[in-house]
């Protein structure tokens, strides 16, 4: 599902790091009212040619559509799906046939542009409503029969805009719904629906959400910041004030959003360590995650060297990073 990373903090991270979210590029959500944008994906569709290279070209009957054709590369990896089943399809794509897909993170400026795909669905039959392809941006209200009991029905906001004002209704799946996950045997539940999760939907005649197919979740976790210097993250492990927030605050400057690296890899469930030479190291388990010294503009991780937006940052004992960079680094999916 995901090869997306780099690929917002309004006064708030979200607003600060659009361009850094590992999630989907090309179309942002525009809600208004202050809103932040969300990097959303992008729908298209048509029927299928296959090229030569391995890719196929989609051409839909809307020439006024800015996506009339695309050239879609289809990797080993990305969910080809069923569009009545759920279930993988156990079928190369046929010359001919209709599919909708989603792609990102960018289109080629090519004539016609050229796109990886991150989802396709296909056997569409005829006047067959297919599913819609949506990433949670938010967790607008979560519902129980009980105190404390499972999840009856969750409301989503969507980074392509659907419950990201607020006020507004977001998506509304509830317990009747068919939860399905992609290639596995686990049993899905409303409670594994988090910021950041992808899935598709199907709806019925009325809108209501019959069917919902949970991919695997391709974050580490996710944070959100108050804009006031506080982070949310779920989990416990880093400590924590009354209020749910870490105890140790971001800072903030008249250029950019500084976290600390400490509080929020532990929170994520890294180890930090500091290491004379080196500086503050991110590892999980055995791994290095990356590794930075205060004043430098470059981590080092596993694969190499990476420039940071902004140096290094170290002040009454604690560490910082750039938003941008540390949460591109972490792996982790900004929220608000």
């Amino acid at each position: 599902m995901k090869n997306m990373i780099s690929r917002v903090l309004a006064l708030t991270l979200c607003a600060a790091v659009v361009c850094a979210l590992p999630a989907f590029a090309a179309e942002t959500a525009d809600n208004g009212a202050g809103a932040p944008a969300y990097m959303a994906p992008v729908r298209v569709w048509g029927t299928v040619t296959r090229l030569e290279n391995g890719a196929v070209l989609l051409e839909n009957s809307n020439e006024e559509d800015p996506y009339h054709e695309v050239v879609l590369h289809v990797a080993d990896t990305t969910p080809v799906v069923d569009a009545v089943t759920g279930l993988p399809l156990d079928r190369a794509l046929r010359d001919g046939e209709t599919v909708y897909a989603w792609v990102g993170p960018a289109m080629t400026l090519s004539l016609p542009p050229q796109a990886a795909a991150e989802v396709v669905v296909a056997n569409i039959p005829e006047d067959f409503g297919a599913p819609q392809y949506y990433q949670v941006a938010r967790i607008n209200q979560m519902e129980s029969v009980e105190r404390d009991g499972p999840l009856a029905a969750v409301e989503v906001a969507v980074t392509s805009g659907l419950g990201l004002d607020i006020g507004e209704p977001g998506l509304r799946i509830t317990g009747q719904a068919e939860l399905l996950p992609w290639k596995t045997r686990q049993i899905v539940q409303l409670e594994d629906l988090q910021p950041g999760s992808q899935f598709l939907a199907w709806t019925d005649s009325d809108g209501q959400v019959t069917r919902v197919l949970l991919f695997p979740y391709a974050y580490r976790t996710w944070l959100r910041y108050d804009g006031y210097g506080g982070i949310d993250m779920p989990g416990d492990g880093f400590p924590k004030t009354p209020n749910g927030y870490l105890t140790v605050s971001a800072k903030e400057t008249e250029e950019e959003i500084l976290l600390p690296i400490r509080a929020v890899a532990e929170a994520a469930g890294y180890t930090v360590n500091w290491v004379p030479g080196q500086g503050a190291v991110v590892t999980d388990g055995e791994s290095l995650v990356f590794s930075v010294l205060p004043g430098q503009d470059v981590a080092r991780t596993a694969d190499g060297e990476t420039w940071l937006t902004g140096a290094c940052y170290f002040e009454n004992g604690t560490t910082y990073l750039p938003a941008m960079d540390l949460v591109e680094l972490l792996n982790l999916f900004v929220t608000y």
